[in-house]
């Protein structure tokens, strides 16, 4: 398949550029068969949406937004101070892999919340997340906007069983009472991160994210007015056009699987900067660490995937992100055998 920008894309004359994802209105979509036709047909056609009305405040999201960017402006010295380790996945980076490639941009991921005191050294997704000390009410305003996402991610993944044919509690046992969900702060400077003396000759950063698939079930995204968010749809890649106070959601491989391929996750990728800086703040919502993920049992139709160990696969997924160690695992590595 040949990939194609959409600045020079044309079919029959017609530029593909001005093609967008669907938006759907939560206020008009109240009943849960209606959101699930939508949604279901969302993630058929594309693998990606917008939403609006979708319950969380403007005020909320206004304070989200102040608070990221005052800790990405925190001198790197003190940012570092909070970098995320092999032991504890939560934390700041500026040195994230997609594809085994480095991505433009700086992180900071965030876990739910925890007692210290029973964290499973076993289970490579508990730790505590490292906050910032001199930004008192930063903990308090992403450990509230974690749990608004938690509640919207719930309603979509009940919509999509609804729309597959099942019970809208179908998939909430893979959730609870410990899911591996995690909230993370992008930031993508016009300058790379790591352009600074002691790191002269890492390679060259070429996008803000390279493509890559979500690995989980559902990503719930804030982005800012920007732009550089893209979609590849039909051989295009296509920009998510930002929409005021409308959150991009996205299904992941786990729903991909679930739906035994009916539903794909769409590869996407984010643009290196430019012209301005540009902040984003996805929330991916994750099976807990021992759910198995097969292919659901609504149709007759001979599974494509095998049962995958959700927490083996995202581990291998972030050994991939945060160093180069192999080949970063893919959803068509668990493809059945025709």
């Amino acid at each position: 398949m040949n990939i194609i920008n959409p600045e020079t894309a044309k079919v029959n004359g017609v530029t593909k550029f001005n093609e967008t994802i669907p938006v759907i209105d939560f206020a008009q979509t109240r009943e849960t068969a209606l959101i699930a036709n939508e949604i279901g047909k969302a993630c058929e056609d594309w693998g990606f949406f917008q939403i609006v009305n979708h319950g969380i405040s403007t005020k909320s999201i206004e304070t989200l937004w102040n608070d990221t960017q005052n800790f990405f402006s925190l001198p790197k010295n003190q940012k570092r101070s909070l970098n995320r380790t092999s032991e504890n996945p939560w934390g700041y980076f500026d040195q994230e892999l997609t594809k085994n490639k480095r991505d433009k941009k700086e992180i900071f991921d965030i876990g739910p919340k925890v007692d210290a005191s029973v964290l499973d050294p076993k289970d490579p997704f508990t730790g505590a997340t490292p906050w910032p000390k001199n930004q008192p009410v930063f903990q308090t305003t992403m450990q509230n906007h974690f749990e608004s996402c938690e509640i919207l991610s719930l309603k979509i993944v009940e919509a999509i069983c609804v729309s597959l044919g099942l019970e809208n509690s179908h998939l909430e046992k893979c959730f609870f009472p410990n899911h591996t969900s995690f909230l993370r702060l992008n930031y993508y400077p016009v300058i790379d991160p790591l352009s600074d003396i002691e790191n002269k000759k890492k390679e060259d950063a070429g996008l803000g994210v390279h493509h890559h698939t979500d690995s989980g079930a559902v990503t719930i995204l804030c982005q800012d007015n920007i732009g550089g968010l893209q979609v590849l749809k039909d051989g295009y890649w296509l920009p998510i056009k930002p929409i005021k106070e409308a959150l991009v959601i996205n299904i992941g491989d786990m729903v991909q699987v679930w739906s035994n391929g009916k539903y794909k996750a769409a590869l996407h990728r984010v643009v290196a900067m430019e012209k301005a800086d540009r902040y984003s703040i996805p929330f991916f919502f994750n099976p807990s660490y021992e759910t198995v993920v097969s292919p659901l049992e609504n149709s007759d139709e001979k599974n494509i995937y095998q049962s995958i160990h959700w927490g083996d696969f995202r581990r291998k997924r972030a050994d991939g992100d945060y160093a180069n160690i192999g080949k970063e695992v893919q959803i068509a590595d668990y493809l059945t055998q025709s």
